[in-house]
């Protein structure tokens, strides 16, 4: 008859081995935990300061514009500035945004939400721009809006696009995903168009995009900005 106690042993070393691994996954998964939380803290502020944005981009000159602070509370963004830019050689205006915060809080602030919430509907479709850049092109889209009757009616062109995970994208992640993605960018540029007006051909927004898109991407990585275009 085989002995009770080495069979005990046995069992004793098998518990004893399977609390061991149970433990050092529950550690592992503790120090995981850590690493992921203190680089979604590290994520929540600008890799700089969005105010060193130029005033000035070409021919572009900038004025800064005050959002309310509960629309910056609602926007979820620790950074951001708000302008007005007027091409001195043409005179077109444009409104401009830039934000950066945690993606779960600022990828819900899309256009697509926002205006219609502001009283604006749709007035075109939606259309797939890309913007030259020496990273490579960079995709936006482009979305129209009315707000308003007769000739005080108000006709919005909008520009948008984020940059998280190193690309530029108009589109994001889900909300599971975006929660685990530390930052994000929002670049959106504003203006009032005419009702015939060709979205499509010679848009300044697209002109003044090719200027600021060198400069944010130059801070963003780290490069010395672009000398200023003359």
């Amino acid at each position: 008859m085989t002995p009770a106690r080495p069979r005990l042993s046995a069992t004793v070393g098998r518990v004893a081995l399977v609390v061991a691994m149970l433990v050092a996954s529950g550690v592992v998964r503790a120090w995981q935990a850590r690493r992921v939380d203190e680089t979604l803290t590290r994520g929540k502020e600008s890799p700089f300061p969005l105010e060193q944005v130029p005033m000035t981009l070409g021919t572009w000159v900038g004025t800064p514009t005050e959002l309310d602070p509960q629309i910056v509370r609602g926007t979820g963004s620790t950074d951001h500035i708000t302008r007005h830019y007027v091409d001195s050689r043409t005179g077109v205006m444009l409104d401009v945004i830039v934000l950066y915060g945690p993606t779960s809080d600022v990828f819900i602030h899309s256009p697509e939400l926002c205006y219609p919430k502001a009283g604006f509907a749709s007035a075109g479709e939606s259309l797939a721009r890309s913007i030259p850049c020496p990273g490579g092109p960079v995709p936006f889209r482009s979305l129209a809006y009315t707000k308003g009757e007769g000739p005080q009616v108000d006709r919005q062109e909008v520009f948008y696009s984020w940059r998280y995970n190193g690309r530029w994208s108009t589109s994001v992640s889900s909300p599971k995903e975006s929660a685990r993605i530390p930052g994000m960018y929002k670049v959106q540029v504003a203006r009032r168009i005419s009702p015939r007006e060709s979205r499509a051909l010679s848009n300044p927004c697209e002109s003044f995009l090719e200027l600021l898109l060198p400069d944010l991407e130059a801070r963003m990585t780290g490069s010395p900005p672009p000398a200023p275009s003359a």
